[in-house]
């Protein structure tokens, strides 16, 4: 008669014990065999968080029940698996029910689906957003947003963050354009969650900036409208060396332009004058210490870099002095004229040629020699400006 005794469990150990009548003992082992959850068992995973850096890692729980909802016996063993980054370990045993390993980012990007087994239970996936893929906001901005139609750089940021407002750093981010060039299309963001990259152009543009499916709401550059500005002489103002010669200049900024910068006028005789941010007509007055043709201009800059200008051609004409004698005896009348008439003078010094000189506010003045004789007399007219000029004639009082 064949007797078989069997000891079977959930233990580690199995041991089949075999006697036979009249054969003796025979001894199976099987040692260390994993203990498993029984059929009907259920195993529900958890996380203290769904969202990770990309290197970030997290604990794993796995709660395992028997069909009457208690805890598996102790040392159960459970085997975990992820679609991405890395458990450690791969495979843990129950204390109280509950078995944990560490979720592991491996610098990848995604979303990973952590499963559970243990005999014939499995647990439902898991999700864990990694990097990239636990992106639920990007935040787009532009410094400067306007450029000039000439072209100009602006600088773009972007602001990665999880659903809850955490910034997300590791995370790849692609810019798009419609116009221009990115100094970098893909750009990792930092610590903080930022990613910043350049944009050149000469032509409006939308950037739009994407990170693990989330795409940011578009930003715009425009093109700056250039300001307008124009020069002119002053009516009634006459180019005269040494003279107050007088321009009129209009500024205008465009309708959606932006604000002015400086409005920079260059006389065309090596000097210049900023007259910052003004806009409007407004007269502008400069003395040309010598006779000749010019060329001023004036250039108007606004904030984003678009500029405008504008020239005229004057002519400054030499200050001329020349003397008229009228005699009477002894007593001679002499009156100074300077040419061309709009130079404003404010003082004549009178050399008579006898050794005596006078100076007056007026261009006549009167002389009585003391005898006859002839005189070479010489008058310096001097300017509001400082700028002089002379004239002189030869007098014969009889």
């Amino acid at each position: 008669m064949l007797s078989i005794i069997a000891k079977l469990g959930r233990s580690r150990n199995l041991r089949v014990w075999m006697l036979a009548a009249g054969a003796g003992i025979m001894t199976l082992g099987c040692d260390k065999l994993p203990l498993l959850a029984p059929q009907e068992s259920t195993i529900t995973l958890s996380s203290s968080t769904i969202v990770l850096q990309t290197n970030g890692s997290t604990e794993i729980r796995a709660t395992v029940l028997e069909q009457a909802g208690t805890p598996v016996q102790n040392g159960t063993t459970v085997t975990f698996s992820t679609t991405l980054g890395a458990l450690s370990p791969f495979e843990a045993r129950t204390l109280n029910g509950v078995a944990t390993v560490q979720f592991l980012g491996n610098g990848q990007s995604g979303k990973a689906t952590i499963k559970a087994i243990s005999g014939g239970a499995a647990s439902d996936g898991l999700e864990i957003s990694v990097g990239a893929g636990a992106a639920g906001r990007v935040n787009l901005t532009a410094s400067p947003t306007s450029v000039p139609s000439t072209g100009g750089t602006s600088t773009i940021t972007a602001v990665v963050a999880d659903a809850s407002g955490n910034p997300l750093a590791s995370v790849p981010v692609t810019f798009s354009t419609t116009a221009g060039t990115f100094s970098a299309q893909v750009v990792n963001t930092d610590s903080a969650g930022r990613a910043t990259t350049s944009l050149t152009t000469s032509r409006e543009a939308s950037v739009t900036a994407t990170a693990g499916g989330t795409t940011s709401a578009a930003v715009t550059i425009s093109i700056s409208v250039r300001p307008t500005v124009s020069i002119s002489l002053a009516s009634g103002s006459t180019p005269v060396e040494g003279g107050i010669t007088t321009f009129s200049i209009t500024v205008n900024t465009a309708t959606g332009g932006a604000p002015l910068q400086s409005v920079v006028v260059n006389y065309g005789d090596g000097s210049s004058d900023d007259l910052g941010s003004v806009t409007g007509t407004i007269a502008v007055q400069h003395v040309y210490r010598d006779d000749g043709s010019f060329t001023p201009s004036v250039v108007a800059t606004d904030v984003t870099g678009a500029s405008a200008s504008a020239s005229t051609v004057i002519v400054v004409q030499p200050m001329l002095v020349s003397i008229n004698a009228a005699k009477a005896g002894l007593q001679v009348t002499f009156t100074a004229n300077v040419s061309p008439a709009g130079a404003a003078i404010a003082s004549y010094t009178w050399t008579f040629g006898d050794g005596t000189t006078q100076t007056t506010s007026g261009n006549t003045t009167i002389k009585t020699y003391a005898a006859a004789g002839t005189y070479s007399v010489k008058v310096t007219a001097r300017a509001a400006t400082s700028h002089t000029a002379a004239g002189s004639t030869t007098v014969q009082v009889p």
